[in-house]
């Protein structure tokens, strides 16, 4: 499921789709964070992709 959901979750910025950091959205920013930080992860990313977070 990770593998699935991740892009997606990176890429909402660029979507436009703003999630306001709250305690009901600390557990999403919390797995959002252990996903972006996977080694695999980062490697894993297009060049694109890459500028979506620079």
């Amino acid at each position: 499921v990770d593998c699935c959901i991740a892009p997606i979750l990176w890429r909402l910025p660029a979507l436009g789709v703003d999630i306001r950091a709250s305690k009901q959205t600390k557990p999403l920013f919390t797995y959002m964070d252990s996903l972006f930080g996977r080694e695999a992860f980062q490697e894993s990313l297009s060049i694109q992709e890459r500028e979506m977070r620079a």
